[in-house]
């Protein structure tokens, strides 16, 4: 395929017009547009806003995001301003702030504004976690608590990042994906408070509490469904673009402990889920993210231009 395939450059068929013996008259070019399916994957998410950066300056104009997790957190970003560029700086300016640095503190703690810091929070906090499960009296009190950090460290991002909007508010249509507790469904918010149903789709299950949403109790989806190209298809009038930051499906040598093998088995599972997912993209942007884990904050530039670097190979390769 080339890119007068993928973008629908055609000269239209005049067969028997004496005008064609004529010089040729430049064909007007119709602008292809597509739905972006965003997929979660923490920090390895920044590279959304290189993508989407590359996609529109290929000419390809977005009629819909659909974002799961810090997908959602990225589409809502970009349906509000359609300057790529602007909201990269807001986000790297955000990420690079007290306010932030004091989160990834009670998270991991660290200050996370540096990966070896990152690195070693991140241990602690698993560490906490594994002894949660061993020890009895610690695992009676998570049992009855709804989370087990505080719903501000997501809300405070999010505000940060985010106005005080409406759905009906945004210059490009939005759709956010979460998971009903209660039904077991998948739902699919597209009306309401932004903010909310954003919060609704990142609120990672047993970390974060879920979200009260007009009876549901929403939370991510992500471990199950955390590539939206299936609702994104539906919307797509051209083209359904598929921006996958999930990890890659490694290997390891053992799973020694109970816990061990949880959180394996949820590992395969959503990488199983998101390569069957992408098959039903047009275009799928994979960017390379290997060695960047799902809570290391520390370099966002490097990551958001791993999706334009991942965005310019993929459309460059269509072209040829």
């Amino acid at each position: 395929m080339n890119l007068v395939d993928l973008f629908g450059f055609r000269t239209p068929s005049r067969l028997g017009s004496p005008e064609l013996t004529s010089p040729a008259v430049e064909p007007r070019k119709r602008q292809r547009r597509a739905v972006i399916a965003l997929g979660g994957g923490g920090a390895r998410g920044l590279a959304h806003l290189g993508a989407i950066q590359v996609v529109g300056e290929a000419g390809i104009q977005t009629e819909r995001f659909v974002g799961v997790s810090i997908g959602a957190l990225v589409g809502a970003m970009c349906a509000l301003d359609s300057e790529i560029r602007r909201v990269q700086a807001q986000t790297i300016e955000f990420l690079f702030s007290p306010a932030f640095s004091r989160n990834q503190h009670l998270l991991f703690g660290s200050t996370g504004s540096r990966m070896e810091d990152a690195e070693s929070g991140v241990m602690a906090w698993y560490n906490r976690v594994r002894y949660l499960y061993s020890a009895h009296r610690r695992i009676t009190r998570a049992a009855t608590r709804r989370s087990l950090m505080p719903e501000a460290i997501l809300s405070d991002g999010i505000e940060a990042l985010v106005p005080d909007l409406q759905f009906s508010d945004l210059l490009t249509p939005l759709s956010i994906v979460a998971a009903d507790l209660r039904s077991g469904n998948r739902i699919v918010i597209e009306n309401g408070p932004l903010r909310k149903a954003i919060q609704a789709s990142m609120a990672i299950p047993g970390i974060f509490p879920p979200v009260e949403w007009d009876g549901m109790q929403l939370c991510d989806i992500g471990v199950v469904d955390a590539l939206p190209s299936m609702i994104a298809k539906t919307y797509a009038s051209d083209l359904t673009i598929a921006v996958d930051v999930g990890q890659s499906h490694s290997h390891v040598d053992d799973c020694s402990t109970a816990l061990d093998v949880i959180m394996r088995m949820q590992d395969i599972g959503e990488c199983m889920t998101r390569r069957e997912k992408a098959e039903l993209a047009n275009l799928v942007i994979r960017p390379e993210l290997h060695g960047v884990d799902w809570f290391d904050f520390s370099h966002p530039e490097r990551i958001i231009d791993a999706g334009r670097e991942a965005a310019r190979r993929r459309i460059a390769a269509l072209a040829t």
